[in-house]
């Protein structure tokens, strides 16, 4: 190969190095950029995932807090009442349990809507046709004649011009119910009592003795007392409101005056009366029992306490206290301390008691009452209605969510239905034929609803409520082996309903001595009605006793006073009024 030939395949050569050596240094940097880059990338794709996570948390909490202000705005602004509107139930979508062969009552199965449905079949209001009853006027109200006269103008005849006389037999009556609330000074005149005379000796005169007072001497009437406690206790009227009617009715009356009479009311004649009624409370064997707050005003500090309320066949009790610990439901139903109930609990003075003799107690799911459970004083039967609540509340939390809301839904005609089931069982007395065909039926559908609570569920608000559901299970069935327990707490939730309506009006208590008479009050108020009798006529009854006892008042008498203990006569005469 000539030397020129292999000049230029040496210069070539030399080229194609130097163009090697380029492209490995570009190809370095390359890599270098593509590692960088990757580790951009690895630090974005993590970025990315922290930012998914957030946004799932975001969008988790997002949902929950759009859940709470759409149950806000429903406590706000919708209707009140649970109640599941026959209008909102869809027929077919209605749950009916099937039942065996065996022969059923005709209602058996019958989804509750149409049941209702064909009870309301007459429509509501004025029925075409029908004469009605007339204006009905009490008989034993007493009456005040009005005489309406024609105008001296008016009294000539239009045809003579003659003066119309009067033609007595003639007029036309008609009458009005109508009210006048009167203050009144009753004089007492205590007579005097002498010898006939006819002796040297000076005669001796006797007087009657003075009225008997739940205020001895004092200015103003049992009646007044009464009325300013029920007006109070019962119709939520504050004393300061009452005390401003009787100021514009000319009364001269200080509010530091009643307020002292109130407090030895209290102390002296309504407290011996209520701790005897919290002692018999402990005696029954079934309660209801809730709580809610009442504010005592003390030191221009609002301090929250809680007005706790027991219901047993026939006494209501409410108990004021500063806390919302089960050391209230120990002490009021059972007489125990937190610590006597530790040392039952260690076996240090067991109470061994079979299921069947312990105390039940409705209840809701508040966490005090399994306390009691824990120390085996009682059983909890937990409270549907506020299971139902759980799917209500889903409904109202989640309106965008139609899914959701059908599922909700679907819960609220099984809880109906075990409503319509065991209402129909509870009719026939235990053990019969009927009672056993509902029994049946009733513990399938528990049995299917328990097995539906057992799924899993991927939606947070499904999830929390069917584990809520599985957790309070045990006390959610107790009504089925004890039929004479309800399936809810609806009584005590009604009892207790006067206690907010107060609170809303005069917010709370100034005092301690103050909120405890405002828990007796309650108390023999609700037990009262409970028992078919006036509050008012009640008092009134009770204060004259202790006023014509004086000195001699004890328990035994006191006892007697009792609302369920007193005769059937004395009942009678001051039995509630139906309307």
């Amino acid at each position: 190969m000539a030397g020129g030939e292999i000049e230029r395949l040496r210069a070539e050569n030399e080229q194609l190095r130097r163009i090697f050596a380029d492209a490995s240094r570009e190809f370095e940097k390359r890599n270098e950029r593509i590692f960088a880059l990757d580790g951009e990338l690895g630090v974005e794709r993590e970025r990315s995932r922290n930012l998914a996570l957030e946004c799932e948390v975001l969008r988790a909490e997002l949902r929950r807090e759009k859940a709470r202000a759409n149950k806000f705005a429903s406590m706000l602004f919708s209707l009140k009442s649970e109640k599941l509107k026959i209008a909102e139930m869809d027929l077919e979508d209605t749950i009916v349990v099937e039942g065996d062969e065996t022969a059923v009552p005709p209602d058996m199965g019958k989804p509750m809507s149409l049941l209702t449905a064909e009870k309301e079949k007459r429509p509501r209001g004025a029925v075409p046709g029908h004469t009605g009853s007339g204006r009905k006027i009490p008989a034993d109200l007493p009456v005040e004649e009005v005489f309406l006269e024609l105008p001296e103008a008016e009294r000539k005849s239009p045809d003579t011009g003659l003066a119309m006389p009067e033609k007595p037999g003639l007029e036309l009556v008609s009458y009005q119910i109508s009210f006048r609330k009167q203050y009144f000074i009753r004089k007492l005149i205590r007579k005097a009592y002498g010898d006939p005379g006819g002796s040297d000796a000076p005669p001796s005169i006797v007087f009657a003795p003075p009225a008997a007072q739940i205020i001895p001497k004092g200015k103003y009437s049992d009646e007044l007392w009464v009325d300013i406690l029920v007006s109070k206790y019962m119709g939520h009227m504050p004393v300061n409101r009452q005390l401003f009617e009787m100021v514009q009715a000319g009364i001269d009356i200080k509010s530091g005056m009643v307020f002292n009479g109130l407090r030895k009311i209290y102390m002296e004649s309504l407290n011996p009366l209520y701790e005897l009624l919290l002692s018999d409370l402990r005696l029954e064997g079934r309660w209801h029992a809730d709580e809610t707050r009442w504010h005592v005003f003390m030191d221009e500090c609002r301090k929250l306490w809680q007005m706790w309320a027991f219901r047993s066949e026939k006494i209501v009790a409410f108990v004021l206290d500063p806390t919302r610990s089960a050391a209230v439901p120990l002490k009021t139903l059972f007489g125990l301390s937190i610590a006597d109930a530790e040392k039952m609990r260690l076996g240090e003075s067991p109470v061994a008691l079979a299921e069947a003799d312990m105390k039940k107690l409705n209840v809701d799911r508040y966490s005090v009452y399994k306390v009691l459970a824990k120390y085996g004083l009682a059983l909890l039967a937990y409270c549907w209605a506020h299971v139902r609540r759980d799917f209500t509340d889903i409904r109202k939390k989640f309106p965008e969510d139609r899914n959701l809301c059908a599922w909700a839904e679907e819960w609220v005609l099984k809880i109906a239905e075990l409503y319509r089931i065991n209402n129909e069982r509870v009719k026939y007395p235990k053990g019969s034929e009927p009672f056993l065909q509902y029994d049946t039926l009733l513990r399938k559908a528990l049995d299917k609803m328990k097995e539906d609570a057992e799924k899993k569920y991927d939606d947070e608000a499904q999830t929390h409520a069917m584990n809520s559901m599985k957790e309070h299970w045990s006390g959610l069935v107790l009504f089925v082996e004890y039929p004479e327990l309800p399936m809810d707490n609806n009584l005590m939730e009604n009892g207790i309903r006067p206690c907010a309506l107060g609170r809303n009006n005069f917010l709370g208590s100034h005092s301690i001595w103050g909120g405890n008479l405002a828990a007796c009050m309650y108390s023999i108020i609700q037990t009262c009605l409970l028992n078919n009798i006036n509050p008012r006529d009640y008092l009134l009854h009770y204060f004259n006793v202790c006023a014509s006892s004086r000195g001699t008042m004890d328990s035994d008498k006191t006892r007697a006073c009792l609302p369920y203990n007193m005769d059937a006569a004395t009942k009678e005469k001051m039995a509630l009024k139906k309307f």
